[in-house]
């Protein structure tokens, strides 16, 4: 997985079967839309003094305890031998299987999303932030200009003031890493480029159409 706008750009994740996870309770997470970013963007420029930054939180299902542990085997073959040398898995593989307590968050678990939500919303909530009624991912604050939309772990700010800007940063990094992005430039898989003083911001996704040629095998056209 390639993801440039992240300080490890090239990144392997394991991931969790899902489909044979039976979990009891509600996996559902409300998320900001594609739609309510562009009213964001939009918002950023018609509001006096505005400007907008993304927060990113690093690891963010990867931090969430669980509400009840999971258990999952993985074939020994399948494992690399410098994970299994570091953490000594051949002293507790049986029949060829390594077999595992998960008790943090792991990509694929149902269950993950939404525990990682339910527990970053407790948290904005005693800061004096609060989910919009009626529109899912958008987040405001009690009496600080600024309002940011949520989705999954990025969030996309609009703010006047720095100092509110940081003070949204500052409760982020009591409880998680986050990267910072303040000038705005890419937040949901979007190119941003923002012009405060004419009032305009530029919306692309950079190296879009050359992926997908080079995906599905079509060769580059020739510039005329």
């Amino acid at each position: 997985m390639h993801r440039p706008q992240k300080e490890d750009s090239d990144r392997t994740r394991i991931t969790i079967g899902g489909n044979l996870i039976c979990y009891p309770g509600d996996v559902s997470t409300p998320t900001g839309s594609l739609e309510l970013a562009k009213l964001v963007f939009n918002s950023v420029l018609s509001r006096r003094g505005a400007k907008f930054a993304c927060f990113d939180i690093k690891n963010f299902y990867l931090c969430t305890p669980l509400d009840r542990f999971e258990y999952v085997r993985i074939k020994l073959a399948d494992i690399p031998d410098e994970f299994i040398n570091e953490y000594d898995l051949t002293s507790k593989v049986r029949d060829g299987w390594a077999y595992f307590e998960i008790r943090r968050g792991v990509y694929g678990l149902p269950q993950s999303g939404k525990l990682a939500n339910d527990l970053l919303k407790k948290r904005l909530e005693t800061a004096g932030y609060y989910e919009a009624a009626t529109t899912p991912g958008l987040w405001l604050h009690k009496w600080r200009p600024i309002l940011f939309t949520l989705i999954v772990d990025d969030f996309g700010i609009e703010y006047v003031g720095e100092q509110h800007a940081h003070h949204l940063r500052d409760v982020l990094k009591k409880h998680y890493e986050i990267t910072e992005d303040w000038k705005g430039e890419k937040f949901a898989g979007i190119d941003l480029e923002w012009d405060y003083a004419k009032r305009t911001c530029r919306l692309s996704m950079k190296g879009y159409i050359r992926k997908l040629l080079a995906q599905y095998g079509h060769p580059v056209p020739l510039k005329r």
